[in-house]
């Protein structure tokens, strides 16, 4: 791995911040139940914040790499790892709710990786423009 210090730079703070989310939204959990309007407002938001969250991580370190590559892959799964890891040991016996929280943060997870990739692969060839354009300059 040519970039390994980058790569986990990008890693620390994509765990940091994936696991500060949990904690920050996992009071909300307590009222999914109430009602189907609330349960499906919570799991929009909820995924709409990891899908962010993993295409952010994606497109930024693909924006830079040195060769093209699949490490933002591993980098999907440890945005993934946190959520999934509280999820599990703070609800104790699993329901229906913990499942689909599952099921949106995989959705989530994968729609942010296929789309960050894209998207960074875009934002690496416009990169690599502006830098031949520099150099031209010098």
């Amino acid at each position: 791995m040519k970039d390994g210090a980058r790569f986990f730079a990008y890693s620390t703070w994509a765990v940091m911040i994936s696991l500060g989310i949990i904690i920050f939204t996992h009071p909300f959990f307590q009222f999914m139940s109430e009602s189907n309007t609330t349960l499906y407002l919570i799991l929009l938001g909820f995924g709409f914040l990891y899908f962010n969250l993993t295409f952010i991580v994606v497109k930024r370190y693909i924006k830079k790499v040195p060769v093209p590559t699949n490490i933002h892959i591993l980098l999907s799964i440890l945005v993934f790892i946190p959520p999934t890891g509280w999820i599990t040991m703070m609800n104790r016996p699993f329901t229906q709710i913990e499942l689909l929280l599952f099921l949106i943060l995989i959705l989530a997870s994968v729609l942010g990786t296929i789309i960050g990739n894209r998207a960074g692969i875009k934002a690496r060839y416009e990169y690599i423009q502006k830098l031949k354009k520099h150099q031209k300059k010098r």
